[in-house]
Parts: structure tokens; sequence; C-alpha cells
């Protein structure tokens, strides 16, 4: 459950607040007249979450990659049925 406080607390209280998202590395929505208005976060967990997001992204990106070369190669039919790939890959290790 998020921590939500109104953003006069914030006004209030910052030096409290600030040690709070220090601690617990979680955000804070603030609010005003009852209604969120921004979102407050320890710059170094908001820097680790950024980082997570962008490492994140760089997977996907690979594994998309990946999925576009193999359908490429089936297109052009680059490529071979499992029983010969079986047969291939057991020929060259000697498994035969």
């Amino acid at each position: 459950m998020p921590t939500i406080k109104p953003l006069s607390d914030f006004t209030r209280n910052q030096t409290a607040l600030i040690d709070e998202l220090a601690k617990t590395r979680e955000p804070v929505y603030l609010t005003r007249n009852g209604s969120a208005c921004l979102v407050v976060m320890d710059a170094a967990a908001f820097d680790d979450a950024m980082r997570f997001r962008d490492e994140l992204f760089e997977r996907e990106m690979r594994a998309k990659a990946g999925i576009e070369r193999g359908m490429r190669e089936v297109a052009s039919g680059a490529c071979m049925d499992a029983e010969d790939a079986d047969r291939a890959i057991r020929a060259a290790r000697g498994w035969l």
C-alpha cells in the first residue's frame, strides 16, 4: 500500500519526511485537496529504479532483436526443422 500524505505535512515537516524516504526507499504520494499532486522519492532509490528500468528495457530489446532475426531466417528459408538440427548437433559432437 503506498504511503499517502498531505502536501501540507511535507511543507511543515520536510526533514522528517526526507528521513523517512531515505529509510524506506519507497515513494510517498503527496495530496492537495485530497487528490494526488506529487510523488516524492529518495534520490538513490529513484536512481536504482531507473537503472533497473533501463536494464530491463535493454534485455527486452535484445530479446525482440533475436525474435526478429529468427523471423527473418524463417522467412528466407535459412532454418531447419528440429529433427535435422538434432541430427546435425549429434553428428558434430560425435554422439551418433
